[in-house]
């Protein structure tokens, strides 16, 4: 410092550190995050697991699986020939499959069955007492919801398609909307709505179409892409 400078005030002082302190953040706050690592949705194939003894499982599967290629997400079917129903969850949680179709009665009486034993009640009375419009959609939402509410944490259900499927099932009386469960990690928002088409599209006298010209032809496939081609899927 020369004689003619003189050393600077308090003041100044104060200024230069407060500028220090807020500069400092600033800068580190304009530094790029590191990346994360990417999550499962980002880089596998979607594996759909369905019963090979049900045809009505192999045409939704390969429905979705399908139209999620056509949408270029990579997802591919398997068949379990040994398959237990009552264990299509389990897949999931074993990470043998990333998706499983089933109907929202039939499940949340797998996951739940006292809630499903209420609900039955319920919805069976509604039933006598004429008090139930199968078009307006609050039984499909209403088990769908409690569906929902009994799923692990690490799973989701798609939205409930109008379609009713499980023909076979024999618990209590529910009504049985098609719907798939997955592990969250492996579906993202776009692959959601990708699977919401696909219900949102599908009736149960498609379901039943779609069966009789498979058991005909001998093929899922001959039945499922002319369909997919026809709705735009």
């Amino acid at each position: 410092m020369t004689p003619e400078e003189s050393p600077p005030s308090p003041r100044t002082l104060t200024r230069l550190i407060l500028a220090t302190v807020i500069c400092v953040p600033v800068l580190a706050a304009c530094a790029p995050e590191p990346a994360g690592p990417p999550v499962e949705s980002e880089f596998r194939p979607v594996q759909i697991s369905v019963n090979s003894s049900s045809i009505e499982q192999r045409i939704l599967g390969e429905m979705y699986q399908r139209t999620l290629r056509a949408h270029d997400r990579d997802a591919y079917l398997t068949l379990e020939t040994a398959s237990n129903d009552n264990q299509r969850i389990e897949r999931l949680n074993e990470r043998k499959a990333d998706l499983v179709v089933g109907c929202t009665g039939e499940l949340l009486h797998q996951l739940n069955p006292v809630a499903a034993e209420e609900l039955s009640r319920e919805y069976t009375a509604a039933l006598e007492n004429g008090e139930v419009d199968r078009n307006s959609g609050e039984w499909r939402e209403k088990v769908y919801s409690a569906l929902v509410g009994s799923l692990p944490g690490n799973m989701m259900a798609t939205d409930p398609s109008n379609a009713l499927g499980c023909e076979g099932y024999d618990g209590p009386e529910l009504p049985q909307n098609i719907v798939p469960v997955y592990r969250k990690p492996m579906l993202d928002r776009r692959d959601r709505l990708i699977l919401n088409s696909v219900g949102g599209t599908i009736s149960t006298a498609d379901i039943r179409e779609l069966t009789q010209k498979a058991l005909e032809s001998n093929s899922v496939s001959a039945a499922v892409v002319p369909y997919l081609r026809a709705e735009g899927l």
